[in-house]
């Protein structure tokens, strides 16, 4: 074999087996990128699966926050209506007072007599009479502030504001009890809840006798105390109507 095809033959060989070479370092880049491939892939399916369970517990707590929401309206239009019923009888004086005061204050502009519009409204004469005095102090505090009632027992009013509505503590040397008050609508500014004649005592410890001089003088503070002294009012069964003075 000449030097020539000595050269030739080691060249092949030695091509051959560069060939060898590549092929086995691209097939192990092969395996080698199928690895990280199948890798990357696991990470993309272990973040799904860990997305999935996320969005599978958001829609449970959606469910639940649904459900809640749903409850807490419940329970609110039940509250609602629980509490309507509750203060029904007292709603329902306060704009019948109301309605009674603004015809009773035409009628007595016009003339008529107590007598007359008792008949024609069928309600108490001292009701009229009342307003008929209203009306003549000047609804009781505009001008010149007319002389307080004062009672024994250096009593004491509390204030106890929740929006639109609270309570009103009364604080004597002989008692201390609880009214409620509301924003009322019309003319009238607010209503105060009152123990009826015959609750008067078991609520309030005082006797029945003290009620109207009691429920007098607390009117007259809140006037003094909220409505700066320019007021009147009216005591009725259930409830005090207060009104701004004219």
């Amino acid at each position: 074999m000449s030097p020539q095809e000595e050269e030739a033959r080691i060249a092949v060989a030695v091509q051959k087996q560069v060939q060898e070479i590549i092929a086995e370092q691209q097939k192990q880049f092969a395996q080698r990128m199928e690895l990280a491939l199948k890798d990357a892939l696991k990470g993309v399916e272990t973040a799904n699966e860990a997305l999935k369970k996320e969005h599978e517990a958001l829609l449970k707590e959606l469910d639940v926050a649904k459900a809640a929401s749903a409850k807490a309206e419940r329970e609110g239009d039940r509250m609602a209506q629980a509490y309507f019923e509750n203060k029904q009888k007292q709603f329902i004086e306060a704009i019948r007072t109301e309605l009674l005061r603004d015809l009773i204050r035409m009628h007595l502009e016009t003339g008529k007599t107590t007598q007359e519009i008792a008949v024609w409204l069928d309600v108490p004469m001292d009701f009229i009479e009342n307003i008929r005095q209203i009306m003549a102090r000047a609804s009781a505090y505009g001008g010149e502030k007319p002389k307080r009632l004062r009672i024994e027992g250096s009593p004491t009013l509390r204030y106890d504001d929740q929006g639109r509505g609270g309570l009103i503590q009364f604080q004597s040397r002989a008692t201390t009890f609880n009214l409620w008050w509301e924003f009322a609508g019309g003319d009238a500014l607010v209503i105060v809840e009152i123990p009826t004649a015959d609750q008067w005592e078991s609520r309030t410890r005082l006797p029945l006798e003290q009620r109207e001089r009691t429920l007098t003088y607390i009117a007259e503070q809140i006037v003094e105390d909220k409505i700066s002294g320019n007021g009147s009012f009216i005591i009725g069964e259930n409830v005090i109507t207060l009104y701004a003075g004219k």
